[in-house]
């Protein structure tokens, strides 16, 4: 798993998960579509018409989407790293990835 080497919180009175204290504020709308946009929804939306082999239904349109696949997300993305096929994210992208996943849904 890639380490949270953060500081900064949100400054927000809401109760946080644990370890996610002092975690960037990373949201759906803050960073997670557009990851989203940028590495995955070419193949994985329901308006896309070139799949390239990405399964029906899993797709990536949405913050209810991201909870949904959240654990396949971490497996291929983070653990894995075979998706996107070619590879290319950025070490910060997945690092704000894990966030947003851990702490930021």
């Amino acid at each position: 798993m890639i380490g949270l080497l953060l500081a900064c919180g949100s400054g927000a009175d809401t109760a946080v998960a644990p370890g996610c204290e002092d975690a960037y504020d990373v949201t759906w709308e803050s960073w997670g579509e557009g990851f989203f946009t940028t590495y995955c929804r070419s193949c994985h939306s329901a308006s896309t018409s070139t799949r390239l082999g990405a399964p029906e239904g899993v797709n990536f349109d949405t913050s209810a989407d991201l909870v949904q696949w959240s654990d396949a997300i971490r497996l291929v993305v983070l653990e894995e790293q075979t998706m996107p096929v070619g590879g290319g994210v950025y070490a910060e992208d997945l690092l704000l990835l894990e966030m947003l996943l851990e702490c930021g849904q």
